[in-house]
């Protein structure tokens, strides 16, 4: 939620056509609505996007009490996804309001030189709209990480064909099912695409406290749940166009938590 005009673009989406982050939010039992930012940072110049965004949690967001938090995560080939909660379109709406407001306030002249600190960093910048879905989620009934054990995160993308989208949530319900079945003990959640994002879209995404930790994990849950796991997973890949996975981690020290007085 930075420059003016990807606001006013995004705005008009949202009106015509009318979600803490990964680990908390797979415990949530209704679709949850996320307003995404994706800075795709030049390499060399990560640490100076990092500093920037700092300033302006600090500048802007912190000294203007923005009233909801957002959660960073950065992968491994220079992705920030920056994760905005709201219960509806109509909030974003509200959002991109107050966030005008905040920046009359910073001043003209102060916000375009953070801005410019900001977009010296970055190849380019999309936003736009994931859902999260419980029905297609599956949470371990041991309790998960804590959010400060979180330091790994795996996403699969899953591009889906046009007209596909009920088989491909078909067969994602049964590999929620065998997860259930077989009791096993590392969940995942699973997030629908949606404005701004090549429609019909689909990801999951899987956290733990390291890379080896996941992968360890997912040795022991294959020996619970294939070979029928195998042959769902099987199913899914005839109906996708393009499947594509990424490995990151999630920010504590990049994100925002407004204060109880700003809530």
């Amino acid at each position: 939620m930075r420059s003016d005009h990807r606001v006013l673009v995004f705005v008009v989406l949202a009106v015509g056509v009318l979600t803490l982050g990964l680990t908390a939010a797979g415990q949530e039992k209704k679709p949850r609505l996320f307003f995404v930012e994706d800075d795709v940072v030049k390499p060399a110049m990560a640490s100076q996007f990092e500093a920037a965004l700092k300033e302006t949690v600090e500048s802007v967001f912190k000294a203007y009490a923005w009233p909801w938090p957002f959660d960073v995560y950065a992968t491994e080939d220079f992705h920030y996804y920056i994760l905005y909660p709201f219960e509806s379109l109509s909030e974003i709406d509200k959002g991109f309001g107050i966030w005008n407001e905040m920046l009359g306030k910073l001043g003209a002249g102060k916000w375009d030189a953070l801005n410019r600190k900001m977009g010296e960093t970055t190849e380019y910048v999309r936003q736009g709209t994931v859902t999260l879905s419980p029905e297609l989620s599956y949470a371990p009934e041991a309790p998960g990480l804590k959010p400060e054990e979180v330091k790994f995160v795996y996403w699969g993308f899953c591009s889906v064909l046009p007209g596909k989208e009920k088989d491909f949530e078909e067969q994602l319900g049964k590999m929620v099912a065998l997860y259930k079945a077989r009791k096993v003990p590392a969940g995942f959640q699973s997030w629908i695409g949606g404005i701004g994002t090549e429609m019909p879209f689909y990801f999951y995404s899987e956290t733990a406290k390291s890379g080896s930790d996941l992968f360890l994990m997912d040795e022991k849950v294959m020996k619970l749940i294939d070979p029928e796991a195998t042959a769902i997973w099987s199913a899914m890949l005839k109906l996708m166009r393009k499947y594509e996975s990424k490995m990151g981690a999630y920010r504590p020290d990049l994100s925002y938590a407004p204060s109880a007085k700003a809530k």
